[in-house]
């Protein structure tokens, strides 16, 4: 195998004991224990967990997108009463859910246990005809959920997708004995896509990647180009003793009288704040600059905004720079991986949950037709901004009643047009469909009579006209 090109034993580049940054990475200190892993990689599960206990950027990263998911809250339509509303918030849905998305962008997957009343047990098929309530919604990270042995077969289910599949799952949770729970109990939420020869190679298909799987790298170099800024700033100010005779002292072999020269300097400067030596010796301070250090860091953070796929605006805190730069083009690249989250990750969970919640006996609400979720838009309008934009909207209305009147009295269409174009556009305003008498006929209009004539109302207080 070559390796030239690759390393250099000289240099020490990316060799093993020479290079400092070749072997660097991040390690919990649970690595010796053998945990399992889910696919082949040098983290584990545990070393996620400790990143997101430690590491503030990681917490960023995980909790931001996934609060913002909710933030806004949801739209059931078909839900005219209110009623599946209020079972979203006696079960606390939405927080629960942004639970559920966040341990399974940290870990890759986790799992929502259902505990309802249907006169079963937790190891029992979930019965959907016998549900009389939900009465509580509990969210595991994966860690916690270890799928067992028992698999189904083509004699058990229908669905391609199960078979193979855990049929039971064991559940740790803090304080609590370890239980066993059917897998229709819960519903399954997988992290970010993985490819298929890695999903294969899990005995649960669900599981998808962590997302600081792709980042980890960048936030390593992030915070070691921190820790080297601090030891740089250390050195910033470097004194330079220049001791007389000191070559001949060295050829003299008087190690020790210079150390003791040098240490009585340093001693004198710290207890004085002043410098005392020989009238041939010197002591300057050399100040290091620090240029170029500054532009690195914002590389770096580039990196992990880059792998994170949110922008450093948000995940920094950092102003957007520039001319003209408002950051509405990051706000709206973020907004569109968040409404990702929301439709592929978060919208089948809160789907089954919806459809869970509707069976439910003790469901008093009249089931609809129809229904459907849709989440509210993430960008909210302020005050000013909808004034500003109601000005604009009135501003084009009053441009398009001026054209439409142009219209009519240049003969183009006529005026029972005009008026079923404003009804259309205007039904807020609920005007009738029928005619009033005061509206001027298209024949009328064409044929020239003088409006004057017609059999409309009068004012009694105006002055009379001349036929």
């Amino acid at each position: 195998m070559r390796q030239d090109g690759f390393q250099n034993v000289l240099s020490g580049l990316n060799t093993t004991g020479l290079d400092r940054t070749s072997n660097t990475f991040y390690r919990s200190n649970n690595w010796r224990r053998g945990l399992e892993r889910y696919w082949s990689n040098r983290f584990s599960l545990y070393d996620y967990g400790d990143l997101y206990l430690n590491n503030g950027i990681v917490q960023k990263i995980i909790d931001r997108p996934s609060d913002d998911c909710f933030q806004q809250g949801v739209i059931i339509e078909g839900d005219e009463e209110g009623a599946i509303e209020d079972e979203y918030d006696r079960l606390f849905v939405l927080p629960k859910l942004a639970d559920a998305v966040r341990w399974s962008r940290l870990y890759g997957g986790a799992a929502i246990l259902i505990i309802a009343k249907d006169g079963g047990t937790f190891e029992d098929e979930l019965n959907f005809d016998a549900i009389d309530t939900v009465e509580e919604l509990q969210v595991y990270p994966l860690p916690s959920i270890k799928p067992t042995e028992i698999t189904y077969t083509a004699f058990d289910t229908d669905n391609v997708r199960k078979i193979g599949q855990p049929m039971f799952y064991d559940i740790t949770a803090p304080g609590v004995q370890v239980f066993r729970v059917h897998e229709t109990r819960l519903l399954l939420m997988s992290g970010e896509p993985l490819p298929d020869r890695f999903v294969h190679m899990q005995s649960m298909n669900w599981i998808g990647r962590s997302v600081i799987t792709g980042c980890i790298e960048d936030i390593s170099r992030y915070d070691q180009a921190l820790q080297w800024s601090i030891r740089l700033l250390e050195r910033k100010q470097q004194g330079i003793y220049s001791m007389d005779g000191l070559g001949e002292l060295f050829a003299q072999e008087a190690d020790d009288l210079v150390s003791k020269r040098i240490n009585l300097v340093d001693l004198v400067r710290g207890n004085l704040n002043s410098v005392v030596v020989d009238k041939n010796d010197s002591y300057t301070i050399e100040n290091l600059g620090l240029d170029g250090i500054q532009s690195v860091l914002q590389e770096y953070q580039v990196a992990i905004s880059a792998s994170a796929n949110i922008p450093v605006v948000i995940l920094f805190g950092k102003s957007t720079t520039g001319l003209n730069a408002t950051g509405a083009g990051d706000l709206e690249s973020y907004y569109g991986m968040v409404g990702h989250i929301q439709h592929v990750i978060a919208k089948p969970v809160l789907e089954k949950l919806t459809a869970i919640l509707y069976v439910q006996r003790t469901y008093t609400g009249q089931l609809p037709d129809t229904w459907h979720i849709e989440f509210n838009p993430l960008w909210q309008a302020s005050d000013q901004e909808q004034a500003t934009a109601n000005n604009l909207n009135q501003q084009a209305n009053n441009t398009e009643v001026t054209m439409l009147m142009t219209l009519m009295n240049g003969g183009i269409i006529s005026p029972e047009e005009v008026r079923k174009i404003v009804v259309n556009k205007y039904s807020e305003y609920d005007f009738s469909d029928e005619i009033p008498d005061t509206a001027v006929s298209s024949m009328d209009y064409a044929a020239g009579i003088d409006t004057s004539q017609l059999d409309v109302p009068q004012d009694p207080n105006a002055p009379a006209t001349t036929p």
